[in-house]
């Protein structure tokens, strides 16, 4: 099961991790810290492997090899150290790290108020009554208290991806992961869901935000780590690394949204 590490200053500390798919390398030898309370956007083009290593620091994917550290908890899947996971550890590691995908992943029979009260009435065992205070006070911080009554299917995009945002918020993570969250919406709904990302930076939250906004990933992030085929390429300071990238692969890859930027 998941050890601890009282000692640790960082949030989230990846040693050396790999992943292999068969026989397809899709991460090699990644190195990653996050500050508490840093902001790391991932930018990289597809195929990259960004979306595997937000699925490794969650648990969803088992890596191949490595170390991952989120907050005191531990998993090592090194040679004779390596760990054999049970539901029980995994769900207590994960239970640090709150997911946002792509894909909303709502309940559709369920409303916004019921998807974000599930969690903390199954996971977090809270009393009924407790639980819809919590959730209404979420989908209030993410400006949706209009919306408790509403059903998925009534929602537009970037309020069901609001609505998953407070969802994953409802665990009281010590980190968020969002993995593309704004590509499958309308041009228009991205920068509410933007908007609620800004905030909880601000409120100090550790996010690892893999991403093609780059504005965003300009003006909010601390660090970019830019990946290409399974390895990160380039990492800095976010203005100075999209300012003045170092590798002629994040020059090429970032000429793509010159005039998206500031």
């Amino acid at each position: 099961m998941a050890t601890t590490n009282n000692t640790a200053a960082s949030m989230i500390e990846i040693r050396e991790l790999g992943k292999f798919f068969g026989e397809l390398e899709v991460l090699r030898k990644v190195d990653l810290t996050v500050e508490s309370g840093g902001v790391v956007a991932i930018i990289g083009p597809s195929g990259s492997g960004k979306s595997t290593l937000l699925r490794c620091i969650n648990l969803l994917e088992t890596p191949t090899a490595g170390r991952i550290r989120v907050g005191d908890h531990v998993v090592d899947f090194n040679g004779p150290k390596r760990q054999r996971l049970n539901d029980k550890s995994v769900a207590a590691f994960r239970a640090n790290t709150g997911m946002v995908f792509q894909g909303f992943n709502l309940f559709l029979h369920m409303t916004a108020l019921q998807n974000v009260m599930e969690g903390l009435v199954t996971v977090r065992r809270l009393p009924h009554q407790t639980a819809e205070q919590e959730a209404l006070a979420l989908l209030a911080k993410v400006g949706l208290s209009d919306k408790a009554a509403v059903y998925p299917n009534q929602l537009s995009g970037g309020q069901k991806q609001r609505v998953a945002i407070a969802r994953a918020l409802a665990m009281k993570p010590q980190v968020m992961l969002f993995d593309e969250v704004t590509s499958a919406l309308d041009p228009e709904l991205v920068g509410e869901v933007l908007a609620v990302m800004r905030q909880l930076a601000r409120e100090g939250m550790t996010m690892i935000v893999v991403t093609h906004e780059m504005a965003f990933a300009y003006q909010v992030a601390d660090r970019i780590v830019f990946m290409r085929d399974g390895v990160i390429v380039e990492e800095g300071p976010a203005k100075t690394l999209i300012d003045n990238p170092q590798q002629e692969s994040t020059r090429a890859f970032l000429s793509h949204f010159r005039n998206g930027l500031p």
